[in-house]
């Protein structure tokens, strides 16, 4: 028999390997205990028992989450639970959580039709699934790809700026995810990989540390591949950190002191199939010595003969045996290291702010401990009332590089990447950690794994992963289980355990993982710990302002202010003018700085093409088959819609929508945006995608798939005998931005910038606050009576040619107002003007009289006086020759406006027809 449509398509899309793993977890529980309301701890154990089990056997899996575990062996009993609820949330059409009691299983209309015979299928089509999935990601990753992507990339990428960097995500996250999953990697290993701090490095380098003898590269021995300056070659090798010896001990003595290892190691290793010379070559100067002395030994690929992976995966083993050979040498030779600690309070917090603050207001140059002394006065809370400045600084900062804020090279301290984004999420206060601030350091604690954090962030992951397993709990449980995970019951006493405890709350209760209750601390709710945005809308709109200045694009004085509006108003807004103007290059900029990017999936460039004739051309469509294939539209919904997602703001630009006719292709999504609705917190709207018409496989994806309220759609068009013109259907959706009048005398902002995006921005500064109304009307009752008053009086002009507005223009000009005036970001007058251009006079078109009636009274009152109508019926060349170019000769209550009619004026009297869009 088939299986139930239920279940025959639950693994077609996949979260990793952890559905199939959960779904056969379930069914062993089942078949031993017969029972249908499993205890979740007995699946939890089934589901750790199977990576457990493969990972020992050598087999393909994938790894725990980044910042959840470094394996599967060093996981927790409560870190499974929490990684379970992924799973469990994308299986919820056929699995039932039971939180009171903790227990699982399948929905009862999923039971009723499991017999053996079916859970025997179901069994079945979950293990060749996983079989396929591990089998893909077996040969997923090529290690000569990744080096070869460098060797190409790296030295274009230094001439590009530097922070967010997608090489950087390569060196630090990429390369050293998937080496972790190689047979000879263990939980002793760190591997760290650096393109720099702040600045390109000359030589970029991915090492491998046994922590047990070093975690740094400044000192202490490792493995390293290092890449020589001019990517001509990359040499991997067993090296010694120079940094330190030679600071200690002078560049003579140091190096003396680096060959007499080198010679030690070298009589202790078989080294077999290695380099063991000075002939390393990777810059014509400065550390070129320093490399050659401290090399033990190496393997040199060059760059246009590089192995395959499977050579390159045996040298490295090859080297890392060596390595291990040499470490279990040492340990023998001394002591284990000591057990964690957890020395700094969530003072420490607050106190270093002033550090980062000192750094960055100073260029982001390196500072010496001696600079940061001489201004004690703004670098500590306290100022001059300190006796031992220089050791508490020193101290402070050591807390900053346990949370990848600052770096320390030779006394040197410079801020890190996350210290630059941190420094720039400062508000108001300097001595008061904000919400995206909190954002930056939890970011930093999910991201990396046990191998790569430091002492401080190890021991807040396990306090949060024993907080999610406690989930609701007193001080007493908290503290019983923290001082047994620490395993420091005997080397503290019973008070000093207290005091660790409750420093280790304050951070979680800080950092907003838990809160207080009634009855201790809960752990806090996704919605929770959203991010409230640090700046005012103001001050938001001047950061996007000076990122876009600082990447060398400039526009008309306003402009941003009234996309955001525009925005703020309604998700759907057209940027019209002539092409080369930077319309396509506005939306991404906008959306690069409030954190978009095309990398995060949070921005999408789709190019409209002239044969799209309806909505599946952007949603998908049903093949002959009846499978669902979706539109690059559709997934990014999909996406957009995840819970993880939905306080993230997704921009999807339409470049050059009006190739193809809007009304065709774009029909669905006008008609949906107008069935906005508030539901709890969430904007919903109807359904894009019924359920109903899918096949099953394609339900739980794509099934009931509407417009979620952190999308925005933004089209640009450029209007010419290639295009078409938009209906009224469109333009009342939409607000119609233009800029035509370009300004070519700008110039890029000199000097470098360090302004770079990364600033973590909620969907709540761009979503919408008013659907209808009445949702705004009491709070701005006489801004909505001045407005609507001007509505009505334009409105009696515009009903001579049929082209009067109603509700729906009405309340989204009423909006837009109302935005205005809450964040002050442009006079009344000014944001009346724009609305008066954007969506009154796109509705204008024709070659009567009426029309030009239309135009001039309309003129009337954009100019603030009165005019000869009649006089000017016959001939208003005099009226529009004062607008046609450069700045007006006379003052306008709304001069855009003015400008607009005046050009529409102009085509009238001169080609008989006139239009908005004619350019």
């Amino acid at each position: 028999m088939s299986l139930p449509t239920e279940l025959s398509t639950i693994f077609r899309s996949k979260q990793k390997s952890y559905k199939m793993v959960l779904i056969l977890s379930i069914i062993d529980e089942i078949q031993e205990s017969n029972n249908q309301a499993l205890p979740l701890n007995n699946v939890a154990e089934r589901f750790l028992a199977y990576y457990q089990h493969n990972s020992q056997q050598g087999k393909k899996v994938d790894s725990p989450p980044a910042g959840l575990a470094s394996s599967w062996n060093t996981i927790t009993h409560g870190q499974v639970r929490s990684l379970l609820r992924t799973p469990i949330g994308a299986l919820d059409s056929i699995l039932e959580m039971h939180s009171e009691t903790q227990k699982i299983g399948f929905k009862a209309s999923i039971q009723v039709q499991l017999d053996e015979s079916t859970i025997n299928e179901l069994q079945n089509y979950a293990l060749i699934e996983l079989e396929h999935y591990n089998n893909q990601i077996a040969s997923a990753f090529s290690l000569k790809d990744a080096l070869t992507d460098i060797f190409n990339g790296y030295l274009h990428a230094k001439t590009q700026p530097f922070a967010g960097h997608p090489l950087a995500a390569l060196f630090r996250q990429s390369i050293p995810e998937q080496i972790r999953q190689l047979p000879f990697y263990n939980d002793n290993y760190k591997i760290q990989g650096s393109i720099g701090q702040g600045n390109w490095a000359n030589i970029p380098w991915l090492a491998f540390l046994d922590k047990r003898i070093t975690e740094t590269t400044q000192h202490g021995e490792y493995v390293v591949y290092l890449f020589a300056e001019d990517m001509s070659a990359v040499y991997l090798t067993l090296a010694q950190g120079v940094t330190v010896p030679l600071r200690e001990r002078g560049k003579r003595e140091g190096y003396q002191y680096l060959e007499q290892k080198v010679q030690e190691m070298r009589g202790l290793l078989p080294l077999e199939n290695m380099q063991k010379d000075e002939e390393i070559y990777l810059t014509s100067s400065g550390l070129g010595r320093d490399y050659q002395v401290s090399t033990v030994a190496y393997i040199r690929y060059d760059r246009n003969h590089i192995p395959n992976d499977d050579q390159l995966a045996t040298d490295l083993e090859n080297m890392m045996n060596n390595y291990k050979l040499y470490v279990d040498h040492i340990m023998k030779e001394q002591p284990l290291k000591s057990k964690p600690t957890f020395k700094y309070t969530i003072a420490h917090l607050y106190l270093v702010q002033g550090i980062v603050a000192y750094l960055g207001h100073n260029d982001l140059r390196p500072v010496s401990i001696e600079e940061l002394v001489a201004n004690q006065t703004t670098v500590l809370i306290s100022g001059d009332d300190v006796k031992h400045p220089k050791e508490r600084i020193q101290h402070l900062a050591r807390a900053l590089q346990d949370l990848d804020l600052l770096t320390n090279e030779n006394g040197q301290y410079t801020l890190t990447e996350r210290g630059i984004r941190y420094f720039q999420a400062f508000d108001s206060s300097i001595w008061q950690i904000n919400n995206e601030q909190v954002a930056i350091l939890r970011e930093y604690l999910a991201a990396a794994d046990d191998n790569t954090l430091s002492n401080l962030a190890k021991v807040i992951q396990l306090a949060v992963s024993i907080a999610n397993d406690l989930v609701n709990f007193s001080f007493e449980q908290f503290n019983s289980a923290f001082i047994s995970g620490m395993g420091l019951q005997e080397e503290w006493g019973k008070v000093t355990q207290e005091n660790r405890s409750r420093f280790m709350l304050n951070w979680l209760e800080e950092l907003q993982y838990i809160r207080k209750s009634e009855e201790g601390y809960i752990i806090r709710s996704f919605e929770e710990i959203v991010p409230l945005d640090s700046l005012t809308v103001p001050e938001r709109i001047e950061q996007i302002k000076t990122y876009i200045a600082h990447k060398g694009f400039h526009y008309p004085d306003g402009l941003i202010e009234n996309l955001y509006l525009c925005l703020k108003t309604k998700p759907f807004v057209i940027l019209a003018g002539v092409s080369g103007t930077g319309k396509t290059k506005l939306v991404k900029l906008f959306a690069e700085a409030l954190g978009a990017k095309s990398h995060n999936h949070q921005f999408t460039l789709i190019p409209v093409r002239p044969d799209w004739s309806d909505p599946s051309d952007l949603l998908g469509y049903k093949d002959l088959s009846g499978t669902f294939r979706p539109g690059r539209l559709a997934e990014v919904l999909v996406e957009a819609s995840l819970p993880t997602n939905r306080n993230k703001p997704y921009f999807i630009c339409l470049d050059e929508m009006n190739l193809a006719r809007v009304e065709h292709y774009f029909s669905d999504l006008l008609s949906i945006i107008e069935t906005q609705e508030w539901q709890n917190d969430r904007i919903v709207t109807s359904n894009l995608i019924d359920k109903d018409s899918l096949q099953t496989e394609d339900q739980a994806v794509y099934g009931n798939l509407s417009l979620p309220d952190n999308v925005y759609l933004i089209g640009t068009v450029n209007m010419d005998e290639t295009t078409h013109p938009f209906s009224k259907k469109v333009l009342d959706r939409a607000n119609t931005i233009e800029f035509n009048y370009i300004q070519l005398e700008q110039y890029p902002v000199q000097g470098h910038s360090n302004i770079e995006t990364g600033a973590i921005v909620p969907n709540s500064f761009l979503r919408s606050d008013y659907l209808q109304l009445v949702d705004g009307y009491e709070d701005y009752r006489n801004l909505v009576h001045k407005t609507t008053e001007r509505l009505v009086k334009i409105n009696t002009i515009l009903e001579e040619v049929h082209s009067h507005v109603g509700f729906r223009i009405r309340d989204s000009i009423c909006f837009y107002m109302i935005y205005n005036e809450q964040f002050q970001l442009l006079s009344e007058d000014e944001a009346f003007d724009l609305q008066l251009l954007q969506k009154i006079l796109p509705r204008i078109q024709g070659s009567s009289s009426s029309v030009k009636r239309v135009l001039l009274k309309l003129m009337q009152g954009a100019l603030g006086k009165s005019l000869p109508v009649a006089e000017l019926m016959e001939d208003s060349s005099d009226l529009y020759q004062k607008w046609s170019s450069g700045p007006a000769e006379e003052a306008a209550k709304h001069p855009q406006s003015a400008r607009k009619i005046a050009f529409m004026l102009r085509r009238l009297e001169e080609d008989g027809f006139t239009s908005y869009w004619l350019s």
